[in-house]
């Protein structure tokens, strides 16, 4: 004997999950016969190209602009992250030469509750230990 109400169930989860993967379908069949591509920058280039009717030559130009663009924005990036992490450290450094034993210990603690655990170890881990890095000594 069958359950009519598991079928029912089941039957309703089928058909949500064919929905989706038909909707996926239907997407990258959308970008690939109108934009003729998934990266940003191919598809930027299409919407130019239909925009402006840009040549075979322009297009290369343009794809090669777009390329070294990212490369730069890449880099920035990085350097970008790399000072902020060290602003951070900073910060935290000169909190902790104000503080007693004591209120280092609860520092730490609040710093974990905000940041999480892990992320006190991956700064001692990356440039030797900082403020937050090593426990306090205890008197």
């Amino acid at each position: 004997m069958s359950n009519p109400r598991l079928f029912t169930r089941g039957f309703v989860l089928l058909a949500f999950l064919g929905g989706i993967a038909l909707g996926a379908w239907a997407m990258r069949l959308y970008f690939d016969h109108t934009l003729m591509a998934w990266t940003p920058a191919h598809r930027f280039i299409q919407l130019l190209d239909q925009d402006l009717n840009l040549s075979a030559d322009q297009r290369e130009k343009v794809a090669s602009v777009l390329t070294d663009q990212r490369s730069r924005m890449e880099d920035l990036r990085s350097l970008w992250k790399t000072d902020v992490r060290y602003l951070d450290r900073d910060g935290e450094d000169q909190i902790a030469r104000l503080l007693t034993p004591i209120q280092m210990d609860l520092f730490m603690r609040k710093h974990d509750e905000i940041h999480g655990r892990m992320d006190r170890f991956l700064w001692a881990a990356e440039a030797g230990p900082t403020a937050l890095a090593v426990a306090p000594e205890t008197p």
